[in-house]
């Protein structure tokens, strides 16, 4: 399983709970398998993570699921191509960081 697979996986999903409960496993799966770009996988899995918590047990609407899963996905995006190289991977997660602190928060 490489990073690519996950990304392509989770933009192939149905937007839900699930899905993000297996972006969250494979993410952490991810951090062990392939230390060097740990902190980029460990962004990921937190968002994953938040989102599995907020809306687990609570219903939510199919817009809201679908946002939800557009924004990781376009962040999954954002780091895919910058992995292996850390400066492109800092300006990606920065990037990242800064995206979602201007956002309404749905994970």
């Amino acid at each position: 399983m490489d990073f690519k697979t996950i990304t392509t996986e989770f933009a192939q999903s149905v937007p839900g709970t699930d899905a993000f409960l297996k972006v969250k496993q494979q993410s952490l799966a991810l951090m062990k398998s392939d230390p060097s770009n740990a902190s980029a996988y460990f962004l990921i899995y937190g968002f994953a993570r938040s989102y599995v918590i907020l809306h687990d047990d609570e219903g939510i609407t199919t817009e809201v699921a679908s946002a939800a899963q557009t924004q990781l996905l376009n962040y999954m995006q954002t780091i895919g191509p910058a992995l292996g190289n850390g400066q492109a991977l800092l300006t990606a997660m920065n990037q990242i960081v800064l995206d979602y602190d201007g956002r309404r928060q749905l994970f």
